[in-house]
């Protein structure tokens, strides 16, 4: 079951499960740093000095820091894979003196970044964001992406599209992008990335999937704005997302009323639902809902029988993403004991396939994640349409 099937089973499961050998084919490369290794050293003092006029840093992500030093940008990823406690640690150096400054403990990049490939719709998403898609010259899962602009380009031969799961060496090769953004994905693809470095491809892990924040995920833009030197474009968006998520996280958070949710759709005899403290739950919470698991601990997904799931669906006052149905006969058509949920018979139930594809692309999936402020105002309107007032679905609708 895909990512953007649930709404829970994140790539996580996939991602973790490689983790391991990625940080291999890193340390080979030179790419990682251990937390207890010495920090990045300065260049040499006589080497030109650059002024960053404009600087992004994180303040809900916690999976990366940009500092700016006199002629380089520090970018660290954070604990990248989770269950390590390493960092990634990246130079990134003006192209123009890029041979000058060597920072010792860092893989250097040389920026602005001109081309790259994406392996995630998520990766899109960052570039669309800064209107830079015409850095992006190949995207794996092409199939997946949504955003308009960049389909075409597919269509057109300009972007190198790959299938999901797919990074074929030879391609990326003949594409010689700047640099390959990566974020986890089948085993299989980690053979790759040896080469590519080798041949002086530059990669990157973007670990957004890690922050358990709907604003520390869509943050994740400014590491994108770091390569591309365009931090004041996106410190202006990104204030612009946050400060409407928290005007309308403020707009319900005194409502004492809060409906109950269950979500998802089972699979095989189980029930996937989000941890308490999964970024899905912080939605949740901050839409005034709530939720039988609130109280967890976990920030991933848990698994739950059945029976446990089904009887909270039988009080439950609204059902989320109830698997890729769009109708209840679809519902239905899973389990016919559906048709006693509270929400089955009030209407309550909702997907998020209002933008998506006959492909199986899912804006949700994509602009969702630097947008959390639009899918929070679809979920506000889901649990207190009163307060949404006339806020018109964006990613969401009724299942009818």
């Amino acid at each position: 079951m895909s990512t953007r099937r649930s709404f829970f089973r994140h790539a996580y499961y996939n991602r973790r499960a490689c983790a391991v050998l990625l940080v291999a084919v890193l340390l080979a490369a030179g790419c990682q740093s251990s937390a207890s290794e010495g920090q990045p050293n300065s260049p040499e003092p006589d080497t030109v000095a650059v002024d960053f006029s404009h600087k992004a840093e994180a303040d809900y992500a916690e999976g990366f820091r940009i500092s700016y030093r006199d002629n380089y940008k520090l970018l660290e990823i954070i604990n990248p894979f989770q269950d390590r406690l390493d960092t990634l640690r990246y130079s990134l150096v003006p192209r123009e003196i890029a041979d000058q400054v060597n920072v010792k403990n860092t893989r250097k990049i040389p920026i602005p970044v001109r081309t790259l490939v994406a392996t995630s719709a998520t990766h899109i998403a960052l570039t669309d964001m800064l209107d830079a898609n015409e850095r992006v010259t190949g995207v794996v899962g092409a199939d997946y992406v949504y955003t308009p602009e960049v389909r075409q380009r597919i269509e057109e031969g300009t972007i190198t599209g790959f299938q999901e799961g797919e990074l074929n060496k030879e391609k990326v090769l003949a594409l010689d992008p700047d640099l390959l953004m990566v974020s986890g994905g089948p085993t299989s693809q980690f053979d790759h990335y040896r080469v590519l470095m080798d041949s002086g491809i530059d990669l990157l892990v973007n670990s957004e999937w890690l922050e358990t924040t709907p604003l520390g995920k869509a943050e994740w833009v400014k590491v994108m704005a770091a390569l591309l030197n365009k931090e004041k474009l996106a410190n202006k968006k990104f204030d612009k997302v946050a400060r409407q998520y928290n005007d309308f996280k403020a707009a319900v958070d005194t409502v004492e009323d809060k409906p109950m949710t269950i979500n998802n759709m089972p699979y095989k005899g189980a029930w996937f639902v989000p941890g308490g403290e999964s970024f899905t739950a912080r939605f949740l919470k901050d839409a005034g809902a709530d939720y039988p698991w609130l109280e967890s601990e976990e920030t991933g997904g848990l698994r739950k029988a059945f029976e446990v799931v089904y009887r909270q669906g039988l009080e439950a006052d609204v059902w989320l993403h109830p698997g890729t149905a769009k109708t209840k006969e679809d519902i239905l058509a899973k389990d016919e004991r559906f048709r006693d949920f509270k929400s089955f018979q009030t209407g309550e139930i909702y997907h998020n396939y209002r933008r998506s594809t006959p492909s199986g692309a899912n804006d949700f999936w994509e602009s969702g994640v630097v947008r959390p402020d639009l899918v929070l105002a679809d979920l506000i309107k889901i649990f207190h349409p009163e307060i949404a007032g006339d806020h018109d679905f964006y990613y969401y609708d009724n299942v009818e």
